[in-house]
C-alpha cells in the first residue's frame, strides 16, 4: 500500500493503466525524484519513499527502467515533499525542476545544450529530442505565439501537468532565461498544453 490521499492514489491508478509494458524512462530520473526528496526532507524521508515503493536507490542513470515503477517513485515522493512545498501539485513541480536540472548536467544533454546555444526558443523547439533521450513514448511539439511565447503541445506524457511545467520552467532557467512564466492545462489525463513566455 501506497498510502496516498484518495485523489492522488486514483490519479496514479489511472496513469499507470495508460502505460504500457514498453513505456520506460531513464534511471537518471528516478536519481532525480530522489535528490528532489533528499534536498527537502532529508535522508530519512528518501529511506521512506523507497520502503513505500520496494525499490532501493541503485537506479543506474543510463539504463532504462519501466516507466510504472517511476509513477509510483514520483508519486510517493511527492506526498512525502508535500507539506513542506504546499501541497502535492507544489511537489510534483519540484520533481520535475530537479528532474530537468539533472538532465541538463548529465552527459546526455551536452549536444543538447550545445545546440541550443542559450536561445529560448530553441530550446524549446529541442526539447522534444531531449525527452525523447530520457522516454521513449509521448510526442511533443511547439507553436509560437510571439517573440517570447510559446506554447509546448505534449501528448501521451503520462505525468501530471506540474511536473512538466517543473521541467519546462527549469530547462529555460538553467538557460538563463529570465521572468520565466509557464501555465499547463490538461487537454486530458495524458495529454496537454503549456503556454510559455519570457522577458
Amino acid at each position: 500500500m501506497l498510502n496516498l490521499p484518495e485523489d492522488v492514489a486514483r490519479d496514479l491508478e489511472a496513469r499507470l493503466a495508460a502505460t504500457t509494458p514498453e513505456d520506460t524512462s531513464r534511471g537518471l530520473f528516478f536519481l532525480g525524484v530522489l535528490d528532489a526528496v533528499r534536498f527537502l526532507g532529508g535522508a530519512d524521508a528518501v529511506k521512506r519513499c523507497l520502503e513505500l515503493v520496494g525499490e532501493t536507490a541503485d537506479f543506474m542513470p543510463m539504463q532504462t527502467y519501466p516507466f510504472p515503477r517511476f509513477l509510483r517513485l514520483s508519486y510517493v515522493a511527492a506526498e512525502q515533499l508535500s507539506p513542506l512545498v504546499g501541497g502535492h501539485a507544489a511537489a510534483q513541480r519540484q520533481i520535475g525542476t530537479q528532474a530537468m536540472v539533472d538532465f541538463l548536467n548529465s552527459m546526455f544533454a551536452r549536444d543538447f545544450v550545445q545546440q541550443t546555444g542559450g536561445d529560448p526558443r530553441r530550446l524549446l523547439e529541442l526539447m522534444h529530442s531531449g525527452y525523447r533521450t530520457a522516454l521513449n513514448f509521448g510526442e511533443r511539439s511547439v507553436e509560437w505565439l510571439g517573440p517570447k511565447a510559446g506554447r509546448v503541445i505534449m501528448k501521451r506524457s503520462l505525468m501530471p501537468v506540474p511536473y512538466n511545467e517543473g521541467i519546462i520552467q527549469s530547462a529555460l532557467e538553467v538557460a538563463g532565461v529570465q521572468d520565466v512564466q509557464v501555465r499547463g492545462q490538461a487537454q486530458s489525463l495524458v495529454d496537454a498544453i503549456y503556454d510559455v513566455s519570457w522577458s
